[in-house]
C-alpha cells in the first residue's frame, strides 16, 4: 500500500506540471507475459524544425513562401498503461494532454514579409505502441519501441507585417498533429540502474485548416525537417516494482522526458 501511495503522489506531482507531444521511449525493460504497469510521463520539447509542404493560398499570395517554421515549446503529460503479451513484448496505450507554441516567417524572394506566432491550448492526446526487448546476455538488453501519437487542436494565430507593422490575428479551428516513431536501442543493467542509448526514426506531420478569417491561408501541411535522431536515458529501480526514468532526445528534436512507473 505504501508503494502504491508513493506512486500516486509522484504521479500527481507530474500531472500538475504545465502540460506537446514527444514520442518518448521510456524504460527499456518490459513487463513479462501477463503483467501490467502504469506510468505517469511528462515531456518537454525545447525545439523541432518543420518543413512547409503545401497550402491553399488566397489570391495574390502565390509568391509567398513559409520558412523557418518550428516548435519552440511543447509540453505534454500522459498516463501510460502497458501489458506484457509475451515475455519479450509489451503493448501499451497513452492518454493525456498536449500543447504547443510555434514560430515561423513568410518570405517573398529574399525579403521577410511576415513573422508569425502560433499557439494551442491544452488538448487531448492519445496513442499507443509496441515495445520489444530481449536480454541477450546477462544484464544486456536490446529492444525496439514503435508508437503512434496524435492530438487535435485549435490554433491561435498572430502575424506581424514587417513592412507596415500591422498585426493580424485569427484562429484555426481544425489542426491535427501526428507522430510515428520506430526506435531501436541497447541497455545495460548495473545494480539498480539501467542506462540505455539508441537511434530513432520519427515522422511528425501537422495539418492546419479552417481559419475563422477567409483571407487567411487554409489547408496548410507541415512535416518534420529531420526524421532521424538519437536518444539516451536512465532507469532507476529504487523500490520493488517501482521505476523512475529520465530520457533526452537530440538531433531530430531537442526534448526531455521524465516518468514514474509501477509494475503490478
Amino acid at each position: 500500500m505504501k508503494k502504491h501511495l508513493i506512486f500516486v503522489l509522484i504521479g500527481m506531482i507530474v500531472m500538475t506540471t504545465v502540460p506537446a507531444r514527444a514520442a518518448s521511449v521510456g524504460s527499456p525493460k518490459i513487463q513479462g507475459q501477463g503483467k501490467i504497469s502504469t506510468t505517469a510521463e511528462w515531456s518537454y520539447i525545447f525545439g523541432r524544425d518543420l518543413d512547409f509542404e503545401k497550402a491553399t493560398r488566397p489570391p495574390g499570395y502565390d509568391n509567398y513562401i513559409p520558412e523557418n517554421f518550428r516548435i519552440v515549446k511543447g509540453r505534454n503529460v500522459t498516463a501510460k498503461v502497458s501489458y506484457g503479451i509475451f515475455n519479450t513484448m509489451d503493448i501499451y496505450a497513452k492518454l493525456g494532454v498536449a500543447n504547443y507554441d510555434f514560430k515561423g516567417d513568410v518570405f517573398v524572394g529574399d525579403a521577410k514579409r511576415v513573422e508569425e506566432d502560433l499557439s494551442t491550448g491544452n488538448d487531448f492526446l492519445y496513442g499507443g505502441g509496441l515495445k520489444f526487448a530481449y536480454e541477450f546476455k546477462e544484464g544486456w538488453i536490446i529492444g525496439t519501441d514503435a508508437q503512434y501519437l496524435t492530438s487535435a487542436h485549435n490554433i491561435n494565430f498572430r502575424a506581424i507585417n514587417k513592412i507596415s507593422g500591422a498585426v493580424s490575428i485569427a484562429k484555426y479551428t481544425d489542426c491535427r498533429i501526428q507522430e510515428w516513431q520506430v526506435a531501436p536501442y541497447i541497455a545495460k543493467k548495473i545494480a539498480n540502474f539501467t542506462p540505455y542509448v539508441g537511434v530513432r526514426y520519427s515522422d511528425l506531420r501537422m495539418t492546419q485548416a479552417r481559419p475563422n478569417d477567409s483571407k487567411r491561408w487554409d489547408n496548410l501541411v507541415f512535416n518534420a525537417d529531420c526524421n532521424v535522431g538519437v536518444f539516451t536515458g536512465l532507469d532507476l529501480d529504487f523500490a520493488k516494482n517501482f521505476t523512475l526514468n529520465i530520457e533526452g532526445r537530440f538531433v531530430d528534436e531537442t526534448a526531455i522526458n521524465v516518468s514514474a512507473g509501477y509494475r503490478f
